[in-house]
């Protein structure tokens, strides 16, 4: 009896978080899943998650202690929407969104009051920066919101005082970026200050004085990244009337001062396709990757940007045949290869095997090696299937890992590549067996 009594009391402590979350996506879909996360990395890693009624958009969520969320700041929202709410022990914590506004209901602790002032001080602007009004009104609407909360939500990011000290040293350095990240987002609604004088003076100040000169930002907003771009556009291209990617404007012109957030920003763009990884390969911004760990990082994905430029080395890889034995690219220098990426569940790609084996006899006696690799995770299916159909060539299982996930960021089958002979690379997005544009590719490689 004890042992239950203890166990219902430690039940009692969990926190609850419940409430209603409403988020218009396009096409009038609605979002269907709340997220608990929290920043680690310059991104947000998901704690815990709970399913959105879809009459209400209601929903309830225990936190348990292994979710380890308790007693500290952690980020709820969806599709690119996002809060700072305190979890603390054995509350349960009520909240509504709308409009992308939250207001906390019922008894909240200290931290939430605080929340729950900072989003009722800053509700006028979250409404113009990210519904559908704000789209609608003037800039000088903007330009006397922006003016007449900025101070305001300066004075109680400094003044907090809720007896937490942790809480309050998270509040000081996190809010003004908040506060920044809501003003920024008023460029993603097409608004035009016009000339320079027109714009806020809170705007004026963070483009003409401002420079993100330490990792703060990076660890302390939501989605730093996208928060960075806005603020990028909005200084280089709304302010200053700077043309160009306005990223490696930021980079340039020391909107981002600080060497390890520079860094950061530039492995998030190289991992997002969104900055030429010829520009770091040609050591533009060597002087920014101040920690091994950056410049780690930095030569993996240069790794796997030049791997899918023609005519460079390829990167090795190594699976294994129904038999067991290993086989790797490189054991066929000398030969073009010819690889298909592929799986037994994959319709596509069972429609391009009786092309591929009409390819093989066109070249067979050549020097071309016609080569499968399987991202199916059950070996049995695919040595049935394989055995079934009397597949030809080198049939290899991957189980989707390694080199072709990892290196070549092979995320869609069938996916077919040439290499030539001297193991580099042709092509890692070849034509289809069914389109004759692959076979004049493989043929230039035989005579290359």
């Amino acid at each position: 009896m004890g042992l239950l009594a203890a166990s219902v009391a430690g039940m009692a402590q969990n926190p609850v978080l419940k409430g209603v979350f409403l988020k218009k996506l396009v096409n009038n879909r609605q979002s269907n899943t709340l997220f608990v996360a929290h920043n680690a990395n310059g991104g947000l890693t998901v704690d815990a998650s709970a399913p959105l009624r879809s009459r209400d958009r209601a929903f309830q969520l225990n936190v348990l202690p292994e979710m380890n969320i308790t007693g500290r700041v952690s980020y709820v929202g969806a599709d690119g929407e996002f809060y700072p709410i305190y979890i603390g022990k054995g509350e349960t914590i009520d909240i509504d969104v709308k409009d992308a506004t939250i207001t906390f209901k019922g008894k909240v602790g200290k931290e939430n009051k605080f929340f729950a002032q900072w989003y009722k001080l800053v509700a006028p602007l979250r409404r113009l920066a990210y519904t559908h009004e704000g789209r609608m009104v003037k800039s000088g609407r903007y330009v006397d919101v922006i003016d007449s909360i900025a101070p305001l939500a300066k004075k109680m990011a400094e003044k907090v005082k809720t007896g937490n000290k942790a809480f309050d040293q998270w509040v000081k350095k996190a809010m003004p970026y908040n506060f920044q990240v809501d003003v920024m987002a008023c460029f993603n609604q097409g608004v035009n200050f016009g000339k320079k004088s027109e714009y806020p003076e809170y705007l004026k100040q963070q483009f003409e004085h401002y420079s993100f000169d330490s990792m703060d930002v990076w660890n302390y907003v939501a989605m730093p990244y996208e928060h960075l771009c806005n603020y990028a556009f909005g200084r280089a291209f709304a302010y200053n009337f700077i043309l160009g990617r306005t990223l490696p404007i930021a980079l340039d012109r020391g909107y981002i001062s600080c060497p390890e957030l520079q860094a950061e920003v530039i492995l998030a763009s190289m991992q997002r396709g969104a900055l030429d990884s010829c520009d770091v390969r040609c050591k533009k911004y060597e002087h920014s990757f101040v920690t091994p760990e950056q410049r780690q990082r930095r030569d993996v994905l240069l790794r796997q940007w030049m791997v899918n430029q023609p005519g460079n080395p390829a990167i090795d890889f190594t699976y294994e045949d129904t038999k067991g034995q290993k086989h790797s690219l490189a054991d066929y220098k000398g030969k073009v290869v010819v690889l298909d990426v592929w799986a037994t569940w994959c319709v596509p790609c069972k429609k391009e095997i009786p092309y591929l084996e009409e390819l093989q006899k066109k070249f067979e006696g050549k020097d071309v090696v016609f080569m499968s690799v399987s991202f199916d995770t059950d070996r049995a299916a695919w040595e049935k299937y394989i055995t079934e159909k009397n597949m030809g060539g080198v049939q290899l299982i991957s189980y989707r890992k390694g080199p072709l996930v990892d290196d070549y960021k092979v995320s869609l089958v069938p996916t077919f590549m040439v290499f030539d002979r001297e193991g580099k690379v042709v092509s890692t997005n070849a034509p289809r067996p069914s389109e004759p544009q692959l076979r004049r590719v493989i043929d230039d490689a035989l005579h290359k």
